[in-house]
């Protein structure tokens, strides 16, 4: 049975480097298991631009003419927007992007990092390293808003004052004035949840603007990946990012997949759970025996299939894969992880873990309620 898979990425628009990289992973993984011997898959691929419309009329045209699953979308607006075609023609989504959680549907697979994978970690590390003043950077849409709000919540939990927070229109440049907020504020620590131009223009100027009497100041992203890391050259060096992969922890196979299929040659995590995503939906139908969803999901969730990320069970009840959450800091257009989970961690995404929250003395005493005669 040759398998007709929808591969719905944006590679054009103001996020196309994210796209870009996230196709080329499902393309290198339709090759190599061709190359293998699986059963197979034949590429229905459509670039929305960034634009919601497109991606509507295109997921509706795609799931119309029969295809059952789709791997794709960047950003949650664009995975919002196809959710309901998805549940009324009966499609999968496989979503290889990370999120901002607080979201679990019967026609979506999330194989990309949730909040305890991401904003989580990097809550704990500025702490670790008694950064105090910290500022939010997010573009203006779903990733941004939610992002942000979640390190709130946990930076105020772990004693680290939040001194700001600016959203940016997705794609637009950052304005100056959030610069010198970011200084008058005297923040020594930035969290960017911007992403495409914004966030390339953000690190840009912010660079620029350091001087001898300024002090330096942190920036921590929750999506930073090998997308677009050249892009923004020397000013992203000392950034660190949490991510579920980075290339430095994929084998020479991978890089050589990267380096045929990607623009830039690069493995970022959005082409590496793409790559796996591929994986992970051809052996569920093998198991299957047809690409029925709902039996394509059992299958996929009866064991973990061997990735290129290594296994990555999947929650049959919240439909999220368990991931090893790791953070790495730039260095000269490349990432070197400072810190690894030893083993996959299951998704948290409605955060109800206690580990989620870990309020510091200060804060606990400052919450609790007393009688006021």
């Amino acid at each position: 049975m040759t398998l007709r898979l929808g591969l719905v990425f944006s590679t054009t628009g103001s996020y196309g480097a994210l796209g870009q990289s996230a196709l080329a992973g499902a393309l290198g993984a339709i090759e190599r298991l061709a190359r293998h011997g699986a059963a197979p898959i034949t590429p229905v691929i459509a670039d929305p631009g960034g634009d919601l419309a497109a991606y509507e009329r295109m997921t509706r045209e795609m799931l119309e003419s029969g295809v059952r699953h789709i791997v794709g979308a960047i950003t949650s607006w664009s995975r919002k927007e196809m959710i309901p075609l998805l549940e009324r023609h009966g499609g999968l989504l496989w979503y290889p992007c990370p999120y901002e959680g607080f979201e679990s549907n019967d026609h979506v697979v999330y194989l990309g990092a949730s909040p305890n994978h991401h904003v989580v970690p990097v809550a704990d590390w500025i702490a670790a390293q008694g950064l105090r003043r910290a500022f939010l950077v997010g573009s203006n849409y779903v990733w941004g808003w939610e992002t942000l709000r979640l390190a709130r919540e946990c930076l105020m939990d772990r004693g680290i004052e939040v001194v700001g927070e600016r959203h940016v229109p997705l794609g637009a440049d950052t304005p100056a004035h959030i610069f010198n907020e970011i200084r008058d504020q005297q923040a020594d620590c930035v969290i960017d949840s911007l992403i495409g131009p914004s966030n390339t223009s953000f690190l840009l100027g912010l660079a620029a603007r350091r001087t001898s009497d300024c002090p330096p100041v942190r920036v921590v992203s929750f999506n930073q990946t090998e997308a677009d890391l050249a892009e923004i050259g020397p000013a992203a060096d000392g950034l660190l990012s949490a991510g579920s992969f980075f290339e430095t922890n994929a084998d020479e196979a991978l890089r050589d997949v990267a380096r045929r299929h990607a623009p830039n040659g690069r493995v970022s995590s959005f082409f590496a759970t793409s790559f796996a995503a591929v994986e992970i939906i051809s052996a569920a139908v093998a198991r299957a025996g047809s690409d029925s969803p709902p039996a394509v999901f059992r299958a996929a969730t009866d064991g973990p299939v061997s990735t290129v990320m290594g296994p990555m069970p999947i929650d049959p009840v919240l439909r999220h894969a368990m991931l090893t959450p790791r953070l790495a800091i730039a260095c000269k257009g490349q990432f070197d992880v400072v810190q690894c989970a030893g083993a996959p961690v299951a998704a948290d995404p409605y955060m109800t873990a206690r580990s989620a929250r870990r309020p510091a003395p200060a804060a606990q005493a400052q919450r609790r309620l007393r009688v006021v005669k």
